[in-house]
Formats: structure tokens, C-alpha cells, sequence
């Protein structure tokens, strides 16, 4: 025999690497399984853990998922925006993140006041988290700036998102003035309105209005006419303050019947009676 007879293929098992049956180890390994005898056993195994894991998990409808969050809000009169997030919200924010099991802390700042948003790990319990919020408030009330009030704490959870929102909008023009007309004033009174009506469905939680401009009275004073009778601005400002009241009073009558309730109303009214009142 020859030299060339002898020699193996040249594309042969032995070339190329591979075992003599071309399976490779994927292939080798599912034909064990296959031919092994404890393959139906492992099989059996599995469907079992899974169903002891189907009856063993809990299941509820409707999960309560405890994730406390607390908002700070915090008052400083007269103050920038940047005024406040420097001397009052970030301070408060540095004193949070020292309270064990916060998650996150999150801020935001405008004129005159800021708020501070602290949210817990899921799991926490609202009271605990609380308690920590307010023990390390009262422990650092003496790095309060001046002229910064105390913080105030409302607890918030995961109940309070939203889940139904709705939006008023006006884009009617029907005197062609370029303006709707139905501004963000009475858009705010109507969805004031709407929301009194939504509270009244059962099982209704918290409702509020986002948006519109509420109204105001503004009071002109013009220092050199108030000096010329003798006024300050505290006395304008504690009348006005005083005259804007409601409270209950007794009316008798002269049956000696019992006392019938009344009240005495001194609300503004608007522009249009304050001018009434000159």
C-alpha cells in the first residue's frame, strides 16, 4: 500500500479538531441528557419548585407598597430665589441625607419660600420615618439662619400621586380680541367647582387645583397722605387684616325665645365695593 493511501483526508476529524461525531459540546452534552436516565427526574424536579413557588408567593389585588416621603417646606420672607436654596434649602438638604434609610432628597426654590422633598427606601414605615425627620429637625434648630422660619413637615406616600388628572383650557375668541374669553381667574373658580363636585364621589381622596391666578386685592397707599392723618402702614395693614372677618353672634329676641345664630360677615367683596366704601 502507498504512501498516499494511508494518509488520513485532509478534511478528516482529526484536521479539523473536532471529536469523531461532529456534536460538539452542545451536542454532546444534550445527547447525555437525552440518553440519561435521570433526566426525567431532574424534569420532575423542576415542574415541582415551580409550582411550590407559584403557591408561595403572595399575591394581592391591590398592594400596599410603603414608600414615605416628607416634604419640608420652609418660609424665608423676602428672599431671592438663590437666597434661599443657599442659606435654607441646601443646608436642609445635608442634615437629611444624615438621617438613616433616605433613599433620596430632592429640592426646589422660589421667591420667598423652598421646599425639600426627603423619600425613604421602599419598605420604611411612615411613622419611623417621621420621627427621624423631626428628631433630627429639633436637633439642629440652632443652625437655622436668621430671618428663616422653622421648617414645616407634611408627610406624603405613595397614595398621594395622582392617578386621574384633568385639565381646563379656553381657546374661544368669540369677540375677536385676540384674547379668550375665559381667563386663568375663572378657569382656577371653575376648577375650584369641579373639584368640590369630584369630592363628593365615594371613596375620593385628596383633590387639588395646580395653575390659574387666584384672586387679590391690591391696596395702593401713598405714604405722604397717610403721614398727613397720622397713619402707618401697620395701622392700614391691622385694619384691613381686622376688617376681614367672619364670626358667629347671638341675636335674642324680645320673646326670650332661644338665642337665634347669626354672623357677621366683613369680607372683601371685590374692587367694586371697596370703591363703594370711599
Amino acid at each position: 500500500m502507498s504512501d498516499i493511501e494511508q494518509r488520513p483526508p485532509a478534511g478528516g476529524p482529526e484536521a479539523t479538531g473536532h471529536p469523531a461525531n461532529g456534536l460538539g459540546l452542545a451536542g454532546n452534552m444534550a445527547r447525555f441528557f437525552i440518553n440519561s436516565p435521570l433526566s426525567p427526574l431532574l424534569y420532575l424536579a423542576m415542574l415541582m419548585l415551580g409550582i411550590l413557588g407559584l403557591l408561595a408567593t403572595p399575591r394581592q389585588e391591590d398592594p400596599q407598597i410603603s414608600v414615605p416621603m416628607v416634604d419640608l417646606i420652609v418660609q424665608y420672607p423676602g428672599a431671592e430665589p438663590e437666597q434661599v436654596a443657599s442659606l435654607a434649602v441646601q443646608p436642609l438638604e445635608r442634615i437629611m441625607y444624615e438621617i438613616e434609610g433616605v433613599d433620596h432628597v430632592y429640592s426646589a426654590s422660589q421667591r420667598g419660600m423652598g421646599i425639600v422633598t426627603v423619600q425613604f427606601d421602599v419598605g420604611e414605615e411612615m411613622e419611623n420615618s417621621l420621627v427621624k425627620v423631626n428628631d433630627k429637625l429639633e436637633s439642629n434648630m440652632d443652625r437655622i439662619p436668621p430671618g428663616v422660619m422653622p421648617p414645616l413637615v407634611k408627610a406624603k406616600g405613595i397614595d398621594d400621586v395622582p392617578v386621574v388628572t384633568l385639565t381646563l383650557w379656553s381657546e374661544k375668541d368669540y369677540n375677536g380680541d385676540g384674547v379668550p374669553d375665559v381667563d386663568d381667574s375663572q378657569l382656577r373658580r371653575l376648577a375650584q367647582s369641579v373639584m368640590q363636585h369630584i369630592k363628593e364621589i365615594p371613596d375620593t381622596g385628596d383633590s387639588f387645583v395646580v395653575g390659574g391666578r387666584a384672586e387679590q386685592v391690591t391696596v395702593e397707599v401713598y405714604p405722604e397722605r397717610l403721614a398727613g392723618f397720622g397713619l402707618s402702614l401697620a395701622q392700614v395693614a391691622q385694619a384691613i387684616t381686622a376688617s376681614n372677618v367672619e364670626q358667629p353672634k347671638q341675636r335674642h329676641n324680645q320673646d326670650r325665645h332661644p338665642p337665634l345664630p347669626a354672623r357677621l360677615n366683613s369680607h372683601h367683596q371685590g374692587r367694586q365695593q371697596s370703591k363703594n366704601r370711599k
